[in-house]
C-alpha cells in the first residue's frame, strides 16, 4: 500500500491536513444523527436542506456541519468531497459553494 499511495499517506500531519476540519474537536457525547446516503439522482440542493435542518442543534458550529457532511455521501459524491480544498472550504457556505 505505502509503495502504490505513498509513504507520507501514514503520517499524522499529513491525514490530518487531508481533512476539511483538520482541527476538529467532537465530544464523546455527541451523537450523529442517521440519514440516508445521497444518491446521484437526489436534488442536492433538498439534500442540503434536510441535511442543514436536521443537524439544527449544531448549526451554530459550521466545522460539524462540514465534517459529519461526508457520512452522507457515497460513491461518486463522496469521492468529490474528498477531492475538496481544505484551503478553500472555512465555512459552511463555502462546501455549499463547492457543488
Amino acid at each position: 500500500m505505502r509503495a502504490i499511495e505513498g509513504v507520507d499517506l501514514y503520517n499524522p500531519i499529513r491525514v490530518a491536513m487531508m481533512c476539511l476540519v483538520p482541527t476538529m474537536m467532537v465530544l464523546k457525547e455527541f451523537k450523529v444523527l442517521k440519514f440516508i446516503k445521497y444518491t446521484d439522482n437526489q436534488c442536492p440542493t433538498t439534500y442540503l436542506k434536510v441535511y442543514y435542518n436536521k443537524m439544527v442543534e449544531v448549526v451554530g458550529d459550521e466545522k460539524l456541519l462540514i465534517h459529519f457532511f461526508q457520512g452522507n455521501l457515497s460513491g461518486i459524491t463522496l469521492a468529490w468531497y474528498m477531492r475538496l480544498d481544505n484551503t478553500k472550504i472555512r465555512r459552511w457556505k463555502d462546501l455549499v459553494e463547492a457543488l
